[in-house]
């Protein structure tokens, strides 16, 4: 998630797009409503009968939701606070996807095939409380604004009862849990069939799949897969997109893009004589909603490779419309020189055989980190050197660099709630600060730099209304989140394990993080707990700065015994916490005459 300068007037408008660092402030706001639900009651007790095959079937019934879609028309849901001790994992969750887009002007198709397994964490949840209730069935997130259920069927029954076998209500589809428990209790898994339809180019909330100009883009995070279809819309579902198979007109929309590697693609005559092809792609890497991506329009590319530290060969892709693709040369060295500084600084390397990068005018964010496919805004990607300022140049590489190493800190370990925003963002915003000062040889440059931004926008963030700990406690809509506080504040907590640990006691406290959690999604104490047993030091008073808000303030008073050659500093700080903080800080003393350091 990236953007721009940083440089906010108080209060900051709220960033609204998930994935953006509050680099650009000149986004819009969405929001976002969570609405509890009543799970079903009763299941359908007798064996599915046959589909009805009659006319009246076949020339197409109304929506399965269209009720719901009328009522919450009519009457909006109101927002719902929610609160971060609330969180408890899902009975049901998904574990593998297949899908099929069939894109026609006016109209897209979305086809879904999901497996569903009962959530075998649970089990090992030491947190009793967190565990959900077993009567809850299968959740599945979907907006009836946008998304129209044309059908659902379960391990093939389409003959499924409303209101007995699913329910369901605004913003949610429950299938039932005693539906569920008898399909699994003969096997491990039951599959579930939605066919949905969504009209991208009236999508003006730009959250899900939207087409602006003559490209369609998606953006999810964080809760836009939903205006897509219905899913388990959460980042701790975490499944595998084994199948994404993209169709469309060949000749308005030939590239096609999606997440993981292309496996498969070919074409066909539609029923008018018109050219179509599809695409399919297949991410291995388990991965949640928010990280999905789909494009599909006519661009111009540029290609390179980069071989990484192990031997593989990965093809490198930039993708823009044709006007632009002169311009992406410098974005393509920046994304090569961060993909090998992240094999030498932490030994991260890149795990798929491509990765694609999509530059468009009408991305209305910075950029967004989804696995395989970023896209950006072409105000991050372009450069010119008759035009590109030095400063620009340096932003295109930052941010370049912050998306891809995403792939490690919030793609392959990423955030179990959407109150953990700052495990991915905070450090990730570190992982490019570094990036940027070592590659250019301007360690303290860019510290510098960093500082005149915490300084100048989330300071004033801290001492404003807006005041909020970088894991925030309550949420009424997620994207109000996006924030200095979130990224930057969060960047210099991340900074300060650095400071206190060394930077080779934090590259082991990463090292265990990684082969703790790889391919889960966690929390913002389970960072802590591997810099700290990595470490072998006790971080419980450090982890008060994840639940404190506002700006401490450290005072200081010294003085000096000439006779005795004694220098004495006394420090005290203020802050909102109640206990005090964990602050590390650099001393030095420094000869008035030479001004060379005399007390390193």
């Amino acid at each position: 998630t990236t953007s721009s300068s940083l440089v906010f007037s108080p209060p900051p408008p709220p960033l609204p797009y998930p994935t953006v660092p509050p680099y650009l402030n000149n986004l819009t706001m969405a929001n976002t409503t969570d609405i509890e639900t009543n799970p079903p009651k009763k299941a359908r007790t007798d064996q599915c009968p046959p589909a009805d095959k009659s006319d009246a079937a076949a020339s197409g019934p109304p929506a399965l939701n269209a009720a719901i879609a009328a009522a919450t028309k009519a009457n909006p849901p109101i927002p719902k606070e929610v609160f971060r001790k609330d969180y408890k994992p899902l009975v049901y969750v998904i574990s593998k996807v297949s899908m099929v887009f069939k894109i026609h002007d006016g109209k897209t198709t979305v086809e879904s095939v999901l497996t569903v397994v009962k959530n075998d964490k649970i089990q090992n949840n030491g947190d009793v409380a967190a565990v959900s209730d077993d009567t809850e069935g299968l959740i599945l997130d979907g907006d009836e604004q946008f998304v129209k259920l044309l059908s659902l069927s379960l391990d093939g029954c389409d003959a499924l009862v409303p209101d007995a076998d699913y329910v369901l209500s605004p913003g949610r589809l429950v299938i039932s849990p005693l539906t569920l428990q008898k399909g699994l209790s003969a096997k491990s898994a039951m599959i579930v069939r939605t066919t949905v339809e969504i009209v991208p180019e009236t999508n003006t909330q730009l959250s899900g799949l939207y087409k602006s100009g003559d490209i369609y883009c998606s953006q999810c995070e964080a809760e836009g897969f939903r205006r897509i279809t219905y899913y388990c819309d959460r980042p701790d579902v975490m499944a595998t997109f084994e199948s994404v198979r993209i169709e469309a007109d060949a000749e308005s929309y030939p590239v096609l893009l999606s997440n993981g590697n292309l496996i498969e693609e070919g074409q066909r005559e539609d029923l008018d004589g018109r050219k179509r092809h599809f695409k399919v792609w297949s991410d291995p890497f388990p991965k949640p909603s928010y990280l999905f991506a789909l494009v599909a329009g006519d661009l111009g590319f540029i290609k390179d490779e980069f071989i990484t530290m192990s031997g593989r060969k990965v093809n490198l892709f930039f993708y823009s419309e044709h006007k632009y693709v002169g311009k992406m040369g410098y974005a393509m060295e920046s994304l090569k020189r961060a993909m090998k500084w992240d094999e030498d600084t932490f030994g991260l390397e890149y795990d798929l055989d491509i990765f694609n990068v999509l530059a468009v005018d009408s991305f209305n964010m910075g950029a967004m980190e989804n696995k395989s496919l970023n896209v950006f805004n072409t105000s991050c990607v372009l450069a010119d050197p008759k035009t590109t300022t030095d400063a620009t140049y340096q932003r295109v590489e930052g941010i370049i660099g912050h998306e891809y190493f995403h792939n490690w800190t919030g793609n392959r370990v990423t955030c179990r709630d959407w109150f953990q925003l700052t495990l991915k963002e905070g450090l990730t915003v570190f992982r490019d600060q570094q990036f940027s000062g070592q590659v250019n040889d301007s360690v303290a440059v860019q510290r510098i730099k960093n500082v005149l931004v915490v300084r100048g926008s989330q300071f004033r963030e801290d001492a404003g209304p807006m005041s909020h700990p970088i894991r925030p406690d309550s949420y009424i809509a997620m994207d109000n989140f996006y924030t200095a506080t979130v990224y930057r504040k969060g960047a210099e907590i991340i900074r300060m394990y650095d400071t206190i640990l060394t930077s080779e006691g934090f590259r082991k406290g990463m090292d265990l993080y990684f082969k703790r959690h790889d391919g889960s999604a966690v929390t913002c104490d389970d960072f802590l707990a591997a810099m700290a047993d990595a470490n072998g030091v006790d971080l419980n008073q450090f982890s008060r700065w994840y639940s404190t808000s506002g700006t401490p303030t450290v005072t200081y008073a010294s003085e000096y015994d000439d006779k005795k050659g004694v220098f004495k500093l006394a420090l005290t700080q203020s802050s909102r916490s109640e206990d005090p903080l964990f602050i590390p800080v650099s001393v030095g003393l420094l000869d008035k005459e030479s001004g060379k350091e005399v007390v390193p």
